[in-house]
């Protein structure tokens, strides 16, 4: 039998919601990858925010990491491709956020996953610990522009909401469909972000590439997924699966809808879609 190409977001489907790896999801994932099946991580976060899970997971399959921008191969850490924007809306991009005195930050393509965060003096920094317990990923350079040259892998802007919205307004405008959009409040209370890719990235161009990659035919995808940038991947995968604590958007773009991530739904569906494969615990 053909194996299963399983897509797993991180947050609000992989994880609950404290954050935390649940046993049941855990030990239905591993036994999942110990059956024979490509398993990888399918997320908008950074490879050094999912690496620890794909360790503790033991996957072997290529992670897709920046919303699809960048895959990453867990077993020797070397990016399997990074796709980056057009240059020419990295400059400007960085001349309109100083324009509306906003903060920009560069994923610059010279790090190896994408992952170093470049910001000019003077910026918004998150107050989040993560974006500084990343140490060296996250950087303060005198100017943005000199870094162009190199390449980005994703802008993002996060910002007070009236200069975050111009920031995607001046996108529309100018830039129509040439790149990536994808926005919404911040973690962060007060803030607003707004992250720009290069046009076809999304987890569902991401997810259709690795498959091909792999020779795993479409009604052999498999994905999981909350929010509205992993409606792509739903749409995509022969069995796309939404958490019932997912967006709305997520859950009309599924095929079905499991329990939520604080009910292990991501475990309900492999124990079941696997059956005997899949010997699991559920502590």
């Amino acid at each position: 039998m053909l194996p299963y190409l399983i897509a797993l977001d991180v947050d609000g489907t992989l994880l609950d919601s404290q954050g935390r790896l649940r046993p049941r999801v855990k030990n239905a994932v591993r036994a999942a990858v110990a059956a024979g099946h490509h398993v990888c991580l399918a997320t908008g976060r950074r490879w050094v925010a999912s690496r620890p899970f794909a360790q503790e997971l033991g996957l072997r399959t290529p992670c897709i990491v920046h919303n699809g921008a960048v895959a990453v191969d867990p077993l020797t850490d070397r990016p399997v491709w990074k796709q980056p924007l057009p240059a020419e809306f990295a400059r400007q991009a960085i001349l309109k956020a100083r324009e509306l005195g906003v903060t920009l930050f560069f994923h610059d393509l010279d790090h190896p996953h994408g992952d170093r965060m470049l910001y000019e003096p003077g910026a918004r920094l998150p107050k989040a610990s993560w974006f500084f317990e990343a140490g060296r990923l996250t950087q303060e350079v005198p100017d943005l522009l000199e870094w162009v040259s190199v390449g980005a892998v994703r802008v993002l802007v996060r910002d007070r909401y009236e200069g975050a919205q111009a920031f995607r307004r001046w996108i529309t405008a100018e830039w129509g469909d040439a790149v990536r959009v994808l926005a919404g409040t911040d973690l962060e209370p007060g803030l607003y972000a707004v992250e720009v890719s290069d046009a076809p990235v999304c987890k569902g161009w991401a997810v259709e590439r690795l498959a091909a990659h792999l020779q795993v035919p479409v009604e052999r995808v498999v994905a999981f997924g909350d929010w509205d940038n992993d409606i792509e991947m739903l749409q995509f995968a022969g069995i796309g699966v939404a958490m019932a604590n997912g967006s709305p958007a997520a859950r009309a773009a599924a095929n079905r809808v499991t329990a939520t991530n604080d009910e292990d739904g991501v475990a309900l569906v492999l124990e079941e879609l696997l059956g005997g494969a899949v010997g699991v615990g559920r502590s």
